[in-house]
């Protein structure tokens, strides 16, 4: 029985439910429990949502699965798991593909033979999430029966019930939060991934500013992902159920800008053969959103500038005021106080609309989101592709992290899905391998291309650090980074970690507990 073998992190779990801990401890401590009790491989939290499951947390898996969304209508195993209402036991010969081949670090080939059990997470018979558990071992389960398998169910569907209501609460009472160290909130919109420092203070500013109706300039360079910014802006708004009406200031001949933004009468001009409905009429009681604003001319300015401060507009040939109520929403990659400096912006303009300042920081900038955006990215380009799972190998995560990417989160989905191609051009298989062989990735400098020597980039950077240390604090410090790099390729398993170090696994617990790694 569950209760017997491990009944005190069992009864941890249930206190965890109703402690102050955050979600993602919560989940954490959960699927510590869960390997712990079943001795499993690999295991996942999953957040049912809009058909797909979004990880929530991961154990034993590659670290850029928190950033994939699995589409239950590209998974089987996940749409069986999500229709079947109760414990799912996959036959270890089982003919449907798992989503998660390829994806437990060092063991791509392993898993093609395993024991599989999926656990969907029900809360007053509405499906919340699922958790799945792997193991190498197609006999691992058979030990565990079902009633003890819905132990775990009930206490995982709790704990996820639990986080959802704490969130809702917490919005409700306008109660401003951090955003849990996963990708995105739990009632996650527009899909702004990542969980860096800099994107959970990004996700802060729109929760806090998305339900007024404050005009929001969004800064950032080009491909960033401003535009989903906008879109969570006016999904998380009271304006949701109205128009977000988009309007790409640069690519506004002059002849027509002011036709595009307010309308025209019939015979307004040549070629005005009815009346015509401008983005401002279209976006009342809803959200325009002006990308690329700083190109706007400045006679247009003027007008624009007019519209915002009375909020009436005239259509072009036409002496009727139109009121309409708006709310504003512009994006620009340029310095704009720099641009008011220069004249190019109307001082009093550019203050109407940056009433609330939002930047977007660029990819370099965003740690280790390169991984979990790689992940989303991979996942969605198999789908496109008419492939089983695209792997990125543990070597090319590391390049794609310590490129500077001056295309932004843009250039990565590129690289991604070129990459893909190439692959699946020289490959046989259903499930895919990325490699730093099918990437071209270029320096602003010389347009050379660059390809990573993993141990060099580690030996570099460490050298540097213990030319100024003794002798014991710079083998402490080599053996840290080491086995911190070699921990994540193995997705935080210990047991892979010390299989890949050629050490016990006692000995290498020890090791990190002195090193402060656990």
């Amino acid at each position: 029985m569950v209760k017997q073998q491990v009944g005190k992190a069992w009864a941890q779990v249930a206190l965890d439910i109703t402690s102050g801990i955050s979600a993602q401890d919560r989940f954490e401590r959960l699927l510590s429990a869960i390997r712990e009790t079943l001795k499993c491989d690999a295991s996942a939290l999953l957040l049912f949502r809009h058909q797909q499951f979004v990880p929530l947390a991961t154990n034993g898996l590659s670290n850029d699965v928190l950033g994939r969304r699995f589409d239950i209508a590209q998974h089987p195993r996940l749409e069986a798991i999500a229709r079947a209402g109760d414990i799912v036991r996959f036959p270890s010969d089982s003919d449907l593909p798992d989503p998660y081949d390829g994806l437990i670090p060092n063991h791509a080939d392993e898993l093609k033979v395993h024991s599989c059990i999926g656990l969907p997470l029900l809360f007053d018979d509405r499906l919340m999430g699922a958790v799945t558990i792997d193991a190498f071992d197609p006999t691992q389960f058979d030990d565990f029966k079902d009633e003890d398998l819905r132990i775990i169910c009930a206490l995982a569907a709790s704990s996820l019930n639990t986080a959802l209501m704490m969130e809702q609460l917490e919005k409700n009472a306008g109660v401003a939060t951090v955003a849990p160290r996963h990708s995105g909130q739990l009632y996650q919109v527009g899909e702004i991934i990542g969980q860096s420092s800099p994107m959970l203070d990004l996700k802060s500013q729109i929760e806090a500013v998305a339900d007024t109706d404050l005009s929001v300039l969004i800064m950032g360079e080009t491909g960033v992902g401003k535009e989903l910014v906008a879109n969570a802006l006016h999904v998380q708004s009271k304006r949701a159920k109205n128009a977000l009406v988009y309007l790409n200031c640069a690519a506004l001949p002059e002849s027509v800008a002011e036709s595009e933004l307010f309308g025209h009468v019939k015979g307004a001009f040549t070629g005005a053969i009815s009346h015509r409905k401008g983005k401002f009429e279209l976006a009342d009681k809803g959200t325009l959103f002006l990308d690329e604003i700083g190109e706007l001319s400045l006679s247009l300015q003027a007008k624009l500038l007019r519209a915002l401060q009375y909020g009436d507009i005239q259509r072009v040939g036409d002496d009727k005021n139109i009121r309409v109520n708006v709310r504003i929403i512009a994006a620009t990659n340029r310095v704009m106080h720099e641009e008011v400096k220069k004249g190019n912006f109307r001082a009093d303009l550019y203050h109407r609309l940056s009433v609330f300042p939002v930047f977007v920081p660029p990819l370099r900038e965003r740690d280790n989101d390169v991984i979990l955006l790689s992940g989303f990215f991979a996942e969605r380009c198999a789908h496109q592709l008419g492939v089983t799972n695209i792997r990125l190998g543990a070597e090319t995560l590391i390049m794609l992290q310590h490129y500077h990417w001056p295309g932004n989160v843009r250039e990565l989905e590129h690289a991604i899905n070129r990459a893909s191609v190439l692959a699946k051009s020289t490959s046989k298989s259903e499930q895919i391998t990325l490699l730093p062989q099918h990437f071209n990735l270029v320096t602003d400098e010389n347009n050379n291309e660059i390809f990573f020597d993993t141990q060099e980039i580690m030996s570099d950077s460490i050298f540097s650090e213990c030319k100024k240390l003794s002798l014991k604090e710079a083998v402490d410090l080599f053996q840290t980074h080491f086995i911190q790099n070699c921990f994540a390729e193995n997705g935080e398993n210990l047991t892979a970690t010390a299989r890949q170090l050629n050490v016990n696994p006692p000995n290498l617990h020890r090791l990190m507990k002195r090193l402060n790694l656990k």
